[in-house]
């Protein structure tokens, strides 16, 4: 395990915004990452574990180590739908490569950037799926034990976008495995989709069709980060009562709204709210609201973190202010 020395983080995080690390080593196996912590334990000195870079905003110079993960390796069993794909696995490929061997299920999860470890930790989801209902186990290390920790859905406490290992809880563990739960017959779940545009010319009538529709649809929503610095959706969709959605509707008869489990709560989406208030093209230095979604801040020219991090405030306060609605950042912010 090499650990090097002040390292700059931008070739290492989607929005490619620069930052420093005091310390940053990549890891390829579970003793590497054992070794990585003890290091700053030693050092006494914070960690972030990173996988892509996809889902975290650097918004200052970070005084730790920063532990990278690229452990490898993918076992995909036909037979039982079973799959296993290391924590440093790209998640894209790693859905493509699940319908290239005749098993479904993951195929409303293409194209989400980042990698296979970090998919449980977000609970991942898009069109109606989340990555908690595929989940059959995760594996890792406990950093305070040692050892390793093996999980089933359960025990990772899924929520919206939420997951043990986001939670005070869970803080010490790091993922090295995912397995997953496939099937062998194709059940898609289109009732997300149908909403969109795309849906009405073409109803995907194969895995691989469903595949490319929901390709297509999301590079049309979203920038590319190869070539526009972002990190997709940066908040959120807030959840409301029904009481203070009818009180909404009141003052904005237009809200749009969807169902929950509990039908005394709703899902608001948040890109609604911040359309309704004129953000789409808006500017904070190199840091800009996308044009196409108004989910998506997007690096321009040079944006610094902390450009990026003020512009998101003020998209979460005017919202506060005009709805009474606290918007949550998606991706995390450092």
């Amino acid at each position: 395990m090499l650990v090097h020395e002040n390292i700059d983080l931008q070739p290492h995080n989607s929005f490619g915004v620069s930052a420093n690390a005091r310390y940053f080593s990549t890891v390829n196996s579970l003793e590497e990452l054992r070794r990585a912590f003890q290091f700053a334990t030693e050092k006494r000195i914070p960690t972030y574990v990173l996988g892509e870079g996809s889902n975290v905003l650097f918004s200052r110079d970070f005084p730790g180590l920063i532990i990278k993960i690229a452990l490898t390796g993918v076992e995909i069993d036909q037979a039982s739908g079973v799959v296993r794909a290391a924590a440093g696995e790209n998640w894209h490929a790693l859905v493509s490569s699940c319908i290239g061997e005749s098993l479904y299920g993951l195929e409303n999860l293409a194209l989400i950037p980042g990698s296979v470890g970090a998919a449980p930790v977000q609970n991942i989801g898009a069109y109606g799926i989340e990555i908690a209902s595929l989940i059959k186990q995760v594996e890792g290390l406990d950093t305070r034990t040692g050892e390793r920790f093996n999980l089933d859905a359960k025990g990772c406490c899924f929520d919206y976008r939420d997951s043990i290992f986001k939670k005070a809880q869970g803080a010490h563990l790091v993922i090295s495995e995912v397995t997953l739960q496939l099937d062998q017959d194709w059940m898609p779940d289109l009732s997300y989709l149908s909403r969109h545009e795309e849906f009405t010319e073409m109803s995907p009538e194969t895995p691989e069709q469903l595949f490319s529709l929901v390709c297509r649809i999301r590079r049309r929503k979203l920038p590319d980060p190869k070539l526009v610095g972002n990190a997709g959706s940066f908040f959120k969709n807030p959840f409301v009562s029904a009481e203070c959605l009818e009180e909404l509707k009141i003052r904005h008869r237009d809200l749009v709204s969807f169902d929950t489990n509990d039908p005394g709560v709703k899902k608001l989406p948040a890109a609604w709210l911040l359309d309704k208030l004129g953000w789409k093209g808006k500017k904070h230095g190199g840091a800009e609201v996308s044009s196409m979604h108004a989910l998506v801040l997007i690096n321009t020219a040079s944006a610094t973190g902390e450009e990026i991090s003020v512009l998101a405030d003020r998209m979460m306060a005017s919202v506060f202010d005009e709805f009474g609605i606290a918007l949550e950042p998606e991706v995390r912010i450092l």
